[in-house]
């Protein structure tokens, strides 16, 4: 008896990659007039439309009258929508983003009238444990991945049960043009790979990369069956396999980052640096800031939240976030980004100005401030603060001339170019307060607690010292040395390919920026690169913010702690939760270089959201999603320099992953900006860590008619708040 092969029609569509978006979408018309015209003649009988919605709604904007056929195809299922927005990472967003991405699609999957989804991550380059719980929350509970599986840590089987939801592993990926070349010896030889995995049914995708859907498939289909030795081919749709499927209950791992069998492409986390910055910051104000506090204050902004989110979300495809684009569609990213900071802003200072009216909040603050702590600490008590007058007992850290935000709501007065102003940004310390309320809270007059020189800087808590023209930091229990250093890379912006020796970057000189009343800064000096480190009075992590002025093409920079033992785990933050990583500290991927047919070298690098902690040690970054483990040594990427996309002569991937086009701008040949912080302990720490170095407050300013105190929400004790899901609370408990 032939085996049964249950086999979908489908295209897997970039919305922009190494074309833009407005050449793929040309070529997007032309191939999804053919799957419309195909379903009428009654030529094939289903189509799978790469799990994203968002390619439809580009088709319909040139298309309007091809809705009727569309729904009409749906309503029958012969046309399968969704659940997401677009394709997107699940490593370098956050849950957040995630959640929305699925609420987004299947929303607008939903009014086309698709009710049942499969998490289709076909071509996400690894999967992460968060993004099968974004899943469960949304109650979708079937799954098809490619990308990062070891069959090793699936009993061998390719249909499995992860998180409750059926998992199909597609042994072979999307990736499948036989037929439409043909090629009938290379399909049976294709099968047999994907039924080594497989105990009853086989699933047999039959499309690729943008490539059009296979004619006169029915009688394709025929013909073919003839010609197979060992395989019966039922042209169906990935829902019939999943009913007549059987998935196994075994153990699984945490997460899908495993290139043994499969490419993962990890050169992708560090790939145009800037970018994941820029991201990480616009999540963070977007999930733990303004959708919060518009939540608490009468959710008059949900709408605006949204198109931001919409905005945001399109970036978050895989071949954006990633980096792995032509320049011109980079700069597509960075113009969305861009649009998301300017409304995201506007949106705070309204929802200040609509608080401050609302409760006449007026005039010059004297010893009280209004603080939203939407943070997980209690008792925030250092806080930044940019007002147009000096606040006594503050410390100014900057001055800037711009205009004053009362009067940009006030629409009966005109804010002209005269209201221009000084605005002095200022650290004040004030009294107690608790985490998600809204305290009137007293400003306290500070003590002084940090010392500095030009070689050390340090309160009780932590020191950073130099000794002998090398860097130490310690918490007066252990001690970690610090250093920069830089390779050059050969690679692309898909892997990472080191060549030579690692150079460690001199200090050439230290010097105090400021010392201070509450906190103080040390300025170390190397060649293009100034870190200043900050300190506060009762802060028990030191503040780095690195300014790179990047003259090099081709290289990797890279911030190194030092720990005083070899590191044999590590425990970093997923999108949602916390994932921990055995790791061969051993193991140097240059002495297995070149990458031999058809491999892709492991690489001792992994992603993170915030932080990595290991042996005691902790760095917690802003949108440095990379860190990299050697003997004793954790590296966080600050700056990775290339210039293709995809390198033919990669010599840690043996087969090109994408054209080899040039992109100069992915060379970062800029001032890069890159903030991190380093801190002793746990993952607890970290997380508590985060919420400071992510200043996860709103301050409101002016003279209080009276003390206005009130909870926003009761977040339980060793939980750790992450953003609002639909108005539900996403929170995190720790074992």
């Amino acid at each position: 008896m032939k085996k049964q092969v249950y086999a979908y029609l489908h295209t897997h569509w970039d919305r922009e990659w190494y074309r833009d978006k407005e050449d793929f979408n040309l070529r997007f018309l032309d191939i999804f007039d053919i799957v419309l015209d195909e379903l009428k003649k009654g030529n094939a009988p289903f189509f799978y439309l790469d799990g994203q919605v968002i390619a439809l709604l580009d088709y319909l904007k040139y298309r309007e009258n091809k809705l009727q056929e569309i729904l009409y195809f749906i309503k029958n299922k012969k046309l399968f929508i969704g659940p997401y927005f677009v394709s997107a990472d699940s490593y370098l967003v956050n849950f957040c983003s995630m959640l929305k991405n699925l609420d987004i699609g299947m929303k607008i999957a939903g009014d086309f009238g698709q009710k049942d989804f499969i998490g289709y991550m076909s071509d996400i380059f690894g999967v992460s444990n968060s993004a099968f719980l974004a899943l469960a929350r949304k109650n979708i509970d079937k799954a098809l991945i490619w990308r990062g599986v070891n069959p090793n840590l699936i009993s061998n089987e390719c249909n499995f049960i992860k998180n409750n939801i059926k998992t199909t592993w597609l042994v072979q990926g999307y990736f499948n043009d036989f037929l439409h070349n043909d090629n009938i010896d290379a399909l049976e030889k294709y099968l047999d790979k994907i039924n080594k995995y497989s105990k009853n049914a086989l699933l047999l995708p039959i499309g690729a990369d943008h490539l059009g859907m296979l004619k006169n498939a029915n009688e394709k289909i025929i013909q073919v069956n003839k010609k197979l030795k060992n395989y019966d081919i039922v042209l169906s749709s990935p829902f019939e396999y999943f009913l007549n499927t059987e998935f196994i209950n075994t153990k699984v791992p945490e997460e899908f980052l495993d290139n043994s069998h499969t490419y993962i492409l990890s050169g992708v986390y560090s790939a145009r640096v800037y970018q994941k910055i820029k991201n990480s910051r616009i999540q963070n104000i977007l999930s733990r800031i303004i959708e919060p506090l518009d939540f608490y204050l009468e959710k008059k902004y949900s709408k605006n939240i949204e198109i931001i989110y919409k905005t945001l979300i399109k970036n978050h495809a895989h071949d954006g976030i990633y980096g792995c684009s032509i320049d011109s569609v980079q700069r597509a990213v960075d113009f969305r980004f861009e649009k998301c900071e300017n409304a995201i802003f506007a949106i705070l200072k309204k929802l200040i100005g609509d608080f401050k009216k609302k409760n006449n909040i007026t005039g010059k603050v004297k010893d009280k401030i209004g603080l939203f702590n939407l943070s997980n600490v209690d008792d925030l008590e250092l806080l930044e603060v940019s007002l147009p007058y000096i606040i006594e007992n503050s410390q100014i850290i900057d001055v800037k001339e711009n205009f004053c935000d009362d009067l940009l709501y006030d629409i009966y007065k005109i804010p002209v170019t005269e209201d221009i102003t000084k605005i002095y940004t200022q650290l004040i310390e004030v009294e107690c307060n608790n985490k998600f309320c809204f305290s009137t809270v007293n400003i306290k007059k500070p003590v002084k607690k940090v010392k500095i020189t030009e070689k050390s800087i340090e309160n009780k808590n932590i020191k950073l010292e130099i000794i002998n023209g090398k860097i130490f930091v310690s918490n007066f229990k252990r001690v970690f040395q610090f250093k920069l250093t830089d390779i050059t890379d050969i690679g692309d912006s898909y892997n990472f390919a080191p060549k030579g020796e690692y150079r460690v970057f001199e200090l050439l000189k230290s010097k105090v920026v400021y010392d201070g009343i509450i906190e103080s800064c040390l300025e170390l000096k190397f060649k293009n690169i100034s870190l200043k480190v900050y300190l506060s009075n009762n802060s028990k992590f030191l503040r780095f913010v690195a300014k790179i002025n990047n003259k090099r093409k081709n290289h990797k920079l890279q911030v190194v702690l030092i720990l005083n033992n070899n590191i044999s785990k590590t425990v970093s933050d997923d999108a949602f939760g916390l994932i921990k990583r055995k790791i061969d500290y051993n193991y140097n991927i240059q002495d297995y270089m070149p990458a031999k047919r058809p491999r892709e070298l492991k690489a001792n690098i992994f992603p993170m959201q915030n932080f990595v902690c290991a042996n005691g040690g902790i760095f917690i970054t802003k949108g440095l999603n990379e860190y990299e483990v050697y003997k004793n040594e954790l590296r966080i990427c600050l700056l990775r320099a290339i210039g293709t996309i995809s390198n033919p002569k990669n010599q840690v991937r043996s087969i090109p992953a994408g054209p080899d086009l040039k992109c100069p701008d992915a060379q970062c040949l800029r001032e890069i900006k890159a903030e991190f912080a380093i801190v002793f302990g746990n993952e607890e720490n970290a997380f508590r860590v985060l919420d400071e170095f992510n200043k996860n407050y709103v301050i409101v300013d002016g003279e209080f008619e009276k003390d206005i105190n009130f909870k926003l929400d009761e977040i339980l004790k060793n939980t750790y708040f992450y953003g609002l899901d639909n108005g539900q609370k996403i929170v995190y408990k720790f074992k």
